[in-house]
């Protein structure tokens, strides 16, 4: 059985555990017990959960990826930790899963593997290409850990929403479960790390819709068709005898306000919260935070220290993230706040609703961000029929 090293500091995880689970029992929101689903079934209620789960079965361990949660960083050391232990049981049975499955990741596909590290930018050129899954993953294990193939290629991080060899590695993502009921086992590490919710909604805006397409490192289609389409919306609002076409709006920002307007569309519910983009989608939500039953929880604020813990857990006590997380932001908390600052109070009160969840279950408190005493919200700040 696989346990957490414990230490005095052990006692914050576990009132951090403790809140959740008070805060999900008064809110009834664990009633339905998911232990007997089928992953596929679930996922089929919850648009995101696939793209934000991750399994590494081999360490009885589940994470849920909140974007703007640190993700690249915390999904660089999965799948490090998901290879090493490919690359130690190349030639024997997996820890946790039959070895009939097991060859289906000893018999990857070479070339493919290497051409998947290609699109994402890496140079590897033709003398250098691995010959065996075992000197791939190598490569891979020293690309992830130090953002190199080798000790004179340079350096160049790597971003593990964009590269694709977990689909030659199926025991990362959730359908390679039978049934829920394996990760709720009394050895199983079911993990998040969370944010201020104000503040990551604010990050998500600043990286996915206030950077325009030609500012961007790599391609973001899907965030600049939605920031023109609240350019679009907005100036046709302003002016109903001109339609406005999408060239006009191709180098224009929309402001905080303006995309906060948009998103917050149809959100009254909790099928039209579940239909958000998962960048700020309620993390109460898009984890179902209720339903798995996380028994450690990280937080973006306290970072450093939480990590130390994920590190031990996997035997990577060693690992240097350097001076700086994988894309950390350079913004401040403060400029974060500002951004929040001159929002008129209907809109305020809005994402307190929508977020009420996400400050009650895991003690984050709107005053940080919203310093407004006479403000009074007219709503209901207990979501009802929450889906978490």
């Amino acid at each position: 059985m696989r346990t957490w090293p414990r230490s005095a500091a052990s006692g914050i995880y576990e009132d951090r555990m403790q809140l959740l689970e008070r805060g999900c029992s008064y809110l009834n929101s664990a009633a339905y017990n998911i232990v007997k689903d089928k992953p596929s079934d679930f996922m089929r209620k919850h648009r995101y959960f696939d793209m934000v789960i991750f399994l590494l079965q081999s360490q009885s361990t589940i994470y849920c990826a909140i974007p703007k949660v640190a993700t690249k960083t915390l999904l660089t050391v999965m799948h490090y930790v998901h290879y090493r232990d490919v690359s130690n049981h190349i030639n024997t049975n997996w820890i946790n899963v039959d070895i009939y499955r097991a060859r289906i990741e000893q018999h990857a596909n070479i070339s493919v593997l290497v051409n998947e590290v290609r699109q994402i930018g890496i140079e590897i050129s033709k003398t250098k290409e691995p010959l065996s899954l075992a000197s791939f993953i190598q490569m891979y294990l020293d690309l992830l850990q130090y953002g190199r193939i080798d000790d004179v290629s340079p350096v160049k991080p790597v971003n593990p929403w964009r590269v694709g060899p977990e689909n030659m590695f199926p025991y990362l993502v959730l359908k390679s479960l039978s049934n829920f009921s394996d990760v709720f086992s009394p050895s199983y590490t079911r993990f998040l790390f969370v944010r201020h919710p104000f503040e990551r909604l604010a990050s998500a805006y600043k990286e996915r819709i206030a950077t325009l397409e030609k500012d961007r490192v790599w391609p973001e289609h899907t965030y600049d068709n939605l920031r023109k389409q609240i350019c679009v919306r907005h100036l046709r609002r302003g002016s109903h005898k001109i339609l406005l076409m999408r060239k006009q709006c191709e180098e224009v920002i929309p402001s905080f306000e303006q995309f906060l307007r948009y998103i917050l569309i149809n959100t009254n519910t909790p099928d039209g919260i579940s239909r958000m983009d998962f960048h700020w989608q309620p993390y109460s939500t898009i984890c179902q935070v209720c339903k798995l039953k996380y028994n450690f929880i990280g937080k973006y604020e306290t970072f450093d220290e939480d990590v130390k813990y994920l590190l031990k857990r996997f035997n990577l006590s060693d690992w240097n993230f350097g001076k700086q997380r994988n894309n950390e932001s350079s913004y401040s908390t403060w400029k974060y706040q500002q951004m929040y600052s001159s929002l008129p109070n209907d809109l305020i009160c809005q994402l307190k609703y929508l977020y009420a969840g996400d400050f009650y279950l895991f003690n984050y408190r709107f005053e940080d961000y919203i310093n407004r005493p006479k403000l009074v919200c007219t709503l209901n700040s207990k979501i009802k029929n929450p889906d978490w």
